[in-house]
């Protein structure tokens, strides 16, 4: 089964880039592994599960999600996106 991006992933991933993040596209590893792996400027690194508004996860998102011990955040929009972003990019 070939793998799909979500219609506003372009979009998300531009505007991560747009405000400094780095940005690697990993939606085809499949297994449910995020779509986007977000790198910060100070160093922090997240993941991004890209949905369309109003979808969940699959079961193999689910899964990985859950067994997953770093932050795993799940967009639905580029504002969405961006809030994670600078959540990650706070000076704790």
């Amino acid at each position: 089964m070939a793998k799909r991006t979500d219609a506003n992933q372009k979009l998300i991933v531009q505007a991560l880039r747009s405000v400094g993040a780095s940005v690697v596209d990993a939606h085809i590893l499949g297994r449910g592994f995020p779509d986007l792996i977000v790198g910060c400027p100070e160093g922090s690194t997240y993941l991004i599960e890209v949905k369309m508004p109003g979808e969940g996860l699959n079961e193999k998102e689910f899964i990985f999600h859950r067994d997953w011990p770093g932050r795993i955040y799940i967009s639905h929009s580029v504002e969405e996106a961006i809030s994670d972003y600078e959540f990650e990019n706070i000076n704790w």
